[in-house]
């Protein structure tokens, strides 16, 4: 019984509970209509920059949790279960949700605002800005604890973070911009709420 326990423990965290929430919302969208149509999402809360400007700023919030078609969602989900499990051992659930969400609604106000400064307006959401954030937040930790924590090396996490945010500079319909403000958001939150776990070591003296 201690053994299911902590399996459940283990697996009821908010990345877990997160990703459950973005598979949920894209079924019950599936039993709507279309998920690949881009007038489908945006009539579902995708983000579109003149609609955020003329007051529906809940789109903001709404895109993070849409994803167009199966393949969109399932890659999303995909590197958030393994980065966000990472993130976690360094994190508390309250700090992890914060770190989630500010990343995905900052990225999403980067991306809203390249597009009205290079005229390239389109229907965008994804999850992305707010996994890029989890990115942003881990670079941060392992620089941090001097360069590697736990089996992450700055090498590693900076190879990473370039292949990621490259991906979608040199990927068609990939919205990079949001990648790259989920990121610097992520990393931003890192340095305000990451406090590294100092050991101390207390000697005993008999007498």
């Amino acid at each position: 019984m201690d053994k299911v326990h902590e399996s459940i423990k283990k697996w009821l965290n908010i990345n877990s509970i997160l990703i459950v929430v973005n598979i949920l919302v894209w079924l019950v969208l599936c039993t709507l209509g279309d998920t690949r149509s881009a007038q489908f999402m945006y009539e579902h809360g995708a983000l579109y920059p003149m609609d955020v400007l003329n007051g529906e700023w809940y789109r903001l919030f709404s895109a993070m949790f849409l994803h167009f078609g199966a393949e969109h969602l399932i890659s999303n989900m995909f590197m958030q279960y393994f980065l966000g499990d990472m993130l976690l051992r360094a994190f508390s659930q309250w700090q992890f949700a914060l770190i989630y969400l500010f990343a995905g609604i900052g990225g999403n106000i980067t991306s809203l605002l390249m597009m009205l400064v290079t005229g390239d307006v389109a229907v965008a959401a994804g999850a992305s800005g707010a996994i890029y954030g989890i990115v942003g937040a881990l670079l941060w930790v392992v620089l941090r604890n001097g360069g590697k924590f736990e089996s992450i090396s700055v090498p590693r996490m900076l190879l990473a973070t370039a292949l990621y945010i490259g991906y979608g500079f040199t990927t068609e319909g990939v919205d990079a911009w949001a990648h790259l403000g989920g990121a610097l958001i992520g990393f931003l939150m890192a340095i305000l709420l990451y406090r590294r776990k100092v050991t101390v070591q207390i000697e005993q003296w008999d007498s």
